[in-house]
């Protein structure tokens, strides 16, 4: 109400509720004005609000190392020049296959990764996991949704397809690389949103040979990984210092 483009006060805002350890709180009650206008479940946390905003600034200043032990090696592989990749018209076997190794390693990577989860985004996690139960309260599966729908799908996802964004790449990548990338992105995205345990919409695809390509992901492990993962990534429980996290630079120059 008071600025006349909100965003313009997002930055500003995490940054100083950062500084004096009352993010949490500060997310929760954003959170919950949010979930007051959210009808359906299925859209929890999908759009671009000032609690989603928040959440999104929080995770690249915080979770800026996290992301970088998560998913550095695995990006810097994808750029590397002697790998196959995806043209547009491309989907010979042998590069399927190749997508399918690289979708199953930063899948790998991210579902054994909580450990590392910065505190501070757990507890922000946990927050919006509860709030999110308690607004709806016949749903079992939004408890999921509301936390994947921020460490999946605007987080992990946007950083593959956007590693020089996040400091994972020097520069943006070339064209055949970011096509690539853009394709691990969506598979991540999908195989996330089943942690809400719903059917995955597989003809949401425009291109047939994604959608042939994520029959081979329905197997009840993906499922059970993605939600364990978010389980733990949400818990209240304190997290053992994983000797990963790096002092926060909320100001520089």
């Amino acid at each position: 109400e008071v600025c006349r483009d909100k965003y313009d006060a997002v930055l500003p805002l995490v940054r100083l509720f950062l500084h004096h350890h009352k993010l949490v709180p500060f997310v929760a009650a954003v959170a919950e004005l949010d979930l007051k206008d959210t009808q359906e479940a299925n859209t929890i946390f999908r759009g671009n609000s000032l609690a989603t905003r928040c959440v999104d600034e929080m995770m690249k200043i915080v979770g800026k190392h996290y992301l970088k032990v998560t998913l550095k090696p695995v990006i810097d592989e994808v750029g590397c020049p002697t790998e196959t990749f995806f043209s547009t018209q491309d989907t010979a076997p042998c590069v399927v296959e190749n997508l399918r190794y690289y979708v199953d390693k930063v899948f790998r990577e991210i579902v054994r990764s909580s450990i590392s989860c910065p505190t501070l985004m757990c507890d922000v996690f946990y927050s919006l996991r509860h709030l999110a139960a308690k607004r709806f309260p016949n749903d079992p599966h939004v408890q999921y949704s509301a936390v994947s729908s921020f460490v999946f799908l605007r987080f992990f996802a946007v950083a593959v397809v956007s590693p020089h964004t996040f400091h994972l790449r020097p520069h943006h990548p070339d064209a055949q690389t970011s096509r690539t990338l853009t394709l691990i992105s969506k598979a991540i995205q999908t195989l996330g949103s089943w942690g809400s345990l719903t059917k995955s919409k597989l003809s949401s695809f425009k291109e047939t040979f994604m959608y042939e390509f994520f029959k081979t992901f329905q197997e009840e492990n993906f499922t059970e990984s993605v939600k364990k993962f978010l389980d733990d990534v949400s818990s209240a429980e304190s997290k053992e210092p994983s000797g990963l996290s790096e002092p926060i630079h909320l100001k520089e120059g």
